[in-house]
């Protein structure tokens, strides 16, 4: 009887860590939002919206997941959502100074850790191995 081949496991550098927790944490916030506006009694334009932020938030899920398991396809989708979120925090600032300028912060944060070095060898790492979820070609 043979033995499952065991996979090696990659080890994940602490900016990829911080951006994959931080991005989860954003989704969690979205998706709560995303709740508490759908269920706003001003009709069809709060379930939209409630809806949008669902979408939104589960697309932050995703990035989440797929950073922590280091797949290489994901740096875009990272850097650009904590971007998308940080421009948004920017141009909120004038409503709650306090509020925003902490998501602008954990925005550069994850920004800043997708692009570091550590991170860019990791996913370059993770693309070779065979453990990602696209098919051969």
């Amino acid at each position: 009887m043979s033995h499952p081949e065991r996979r090696l496991r990659r080890r994940r550098p602490l900016p990829l860590t911080v951006a994959a927790i931080l991005t989860g944490l954003f989704a969690l916030v979205v998706v709560g939002v995303a709740v508490g506006s759908a269920v706003q009694p001003h009709g069809q334009f709060s379930l939209g919206v409630g809806v949008m932020l669902l979408l939104y938030g589960a697309l932050l899920g995703w990035v989440a997941w797929t950073t922590w398991r280091q797949r290489f396809y994901l740096r875009g989708a990272l850097v650009g959502s904590a971007l998308l979120n940080l421009a948004v925090a920017v141009s909120s600032l004038a409503s709650n100074v306090a509020l925003w300028s902490v998501v602008a912060v954990l925005s550069a944060v994850i920004a800043v850790c997708g692009v570091l070095p550590s991170t860019n060898q990791a996913l370059t790492t993770a693309r070779g191995d065979g453990s990602d979820d696209l098919p051969e070609v």
